[in-house]
């Protein structure tokens, strides 16, 4: 009965692994064959160059800066709200957790109009001190670059490292300090080491998010000295045109990557989700309160300018003066309206085809036992959006006819491939959690495989996809790098668009838009938030 399930249930999955395998490895051969055109000699420059060596070392350095600070700041916000309970508590782990749909290029711009020289902060200093230069000169620096993975990743860590830390029993901390261990003591020799896996977790995501940055590296760096791997690629195919040298750093990075997926992934189990309530104590002295006072007014000091900051500027032009004209021209289905339908046709389309894909790919791997699926699932991650783009764009060429039907084509197949690692990893618990014995009974009952798949497994799973098609629509929606390598800001989506603005010093044309693109990162994570409500899932972390 066993082999006639895993036949089954690679029967079923069969499609969806072929599509991934296809939608991977097209691109990637094709970036693969630039990088090998006249007789390897870019591939042998770029693995030889020391200036490759450097931007490793520049990649490396400012990922594990930005993960190391993400989890480290994180850590007394997730002890706090772990442990104890207090008026605005949910209403700010939601507030973090919203934070997970906003995409990078609104990082960006929140960053510039808030931190710039003459950005919001700068003018009310300006105001307060009667200073004639700016008294905050963050952007076009490295600790710009630092800052902006920190804003954007650290409500990744506090999620996290939150969920897991609530999820820990109580009952060797208190009997630590039945024996008189102090809270330090009790952290250091019990807490901690519990939350290692949580932690480091934390810190791997992280830490590949950063080492993938594009836009933040791009536009906030502003110095050729602060490029990244996946940056230098862009500025070679895109500025330079030499196709063979970003195919070939293109490799390089992808083997990098790909090596620390598989040494991050090594060793580590996958085990079924446990939830076990941590009782959250109240705050009874006045000092605790203070102290949750001070600490929850940092978080909301740190997130909420920025962003809010892109909806006041869409509402004052350059010269600071009340202005309507942007929201008019795209109130009324102006050239800036384009971006929007583009965009949401593209995640609308991209995360339904994924999750089809997912969902079959993730119960095969549960059914089979399979590591070694999820694992060639993610690979995609190591890729890098701007060398998938950049296979894309390759593939495109190739195509007789070509138009902009098939640079659409491309663009959505990007969206779809990027997308599907994170579908694949938001089912894959939702499969391991399906009880055995429903099926079993099933099949007791005179069921066959297919009717069982169809009527009793795949209902269960409901939640998981209504979650991984919320999750892909926020990261199609967002998604700048692998759209603009591919089209060249041919194709206008809101993010394309947005960056396209930013370049172009339109600040209130581009906050207009970023208005927008935040108004859908909230309905997208509400939309979340019900689901999780209503299936039993909110607050976790399924993935």
């Amino acid at each position: 009965m066993k082999s006639r399930q895993r036949s089954f249930y690679l029967v079923v999955a069969l499609p969806s692994l072929v599509a991934l395998a296809a939608l991977f490895a097209l691109p990637l051969f094709h970036t693969l064959s630039y990088a090998f055109s006249e007789g390897g000699e870019a591939l042998k420059e770029t693995f030889t160059s020391a200036y490759t060596y450097r931007l490793l070392a520049f990649t490396v350095e400012e990922s594990l800066l930005s993960a190391s600070i993400s989890v480290v700041t994180a850590l007394p916000f997730s002890y706090l709200f772990a442990n104890y309970r207090f008026p605005g508590r949910k209403a700010v782990l939601a507030l973090s957790a919203l934070s997970f749909t906003i995409p990078s290029i609104l990082v960006v711009l929140g960053f510039v109009i808030f931190y710039g020289n003459s950005g919001v902060l700068n003018t009310i200093l300006r105001h307060i001190t009667g200073a004639e230069e700016s008294p905050v000169r963050i952007l076009y620096s490295f600790k710009a670059i630092i800052l902006a993975h920190v804003y954007l990743n650290f409500p990744v860590a506090f999620n996290l490292i939150t969920n897991g830390w609530s999820s820990l029993p109580r009952r060797e901390e208190e009997a630590s300090y039945t024996l008189r261990k102090g809270r330090f003591t009790t952290f250091v020799k019990i807490t901690l080491p519990k939350l290692r896996g949580i932690i480091l977790n934390a810190f791997l995501i992280i830490f590949l998010f950063c080492f993938s940055s594009f836009a933040i590296v791009l536009v906030l760096g502003g110095n050729p000295r602060y490029t990244t791997l996946e940056a230098e690629i862009y500025r070679r195919a895109r500025n330079s045109l030499d196709f063979a040298s970003a195919s070939a750093l293109a490799l390089f990075t992808f083997l990098v990557t790909a090596g620390l997926l598989l040494l991050t992934s090594g060793g580590r189990r996958s085990e079924k989700i446990t939830r076990s309530e941590r009782i959250a104590y109240p705050i009874r002295t006045w000092k605790g309160r203070l102290a949750c006072l001070l600490l929850v007014l940092l978080i909301l000091l740190f997130i909420l300018p920025p962003m809010l900051s892109i909806v006041y500027r869409s509402f004052f032009d350059r010269k600071g003066s009340f202005d309507l004209s942007e929201w008019i021209e795209l109130l009324t289905f102006g050239s800036t309206f384009e971006p929007v339908i583009n965009s949401l046709l593209l995640a609308l389309f991209s995360s339904a085809v994924s999750v089809l894909l997912s969902e079959s790919i993730a119960i095969y791997s549960v059914k089979a036992s399979s590591r070694l699926i999820p694992l060639l699932a993610t690979l995609p991650l190591a890729t890098g959006s701007v060398t998938l783009g950049l296979g894309y764009n390759f593939l495109a060429s190739r195509i007789p006819g070509g138009g902009e039907m098939v640079s659409y084509l491309m663009v959505f197949l990007t969206h779809l491939v990027i997308s599907l690692p994170f579908a694949v990893r938001t089912i894959l618990p939702g499969a391991r959690e399906i009880p055995e014995r429903i099926s079993l009974a099933s099949y007791t009952l005179g069921k066959g495989l297919l009717s069982t798949y169809l009527k009793v497994e795949r209902p269960l799973l409901k939640s998981y996809r209504l979650k991984a098609f919320i999750f892909a629509f926020a990261l199609s929606l967002g998604e700048v790098n692998a759209t603009l390598t591919l089209s060249g800001g041919h194709i206008k989506t809101l993010p394309v668009q947005l960056y396209a603005l930013i370049g172009s010093y339109n600040y209130q044309g581009a906050s207009v838009l970023g208005t927008v693109l935040l108004a859908l990162a909230f309905i997208i994570f509400l939309l979340g938030e019900l689901t999780g409500a209503k299936h039993g899932l909110s607050g976790s972390k399924e993935s």
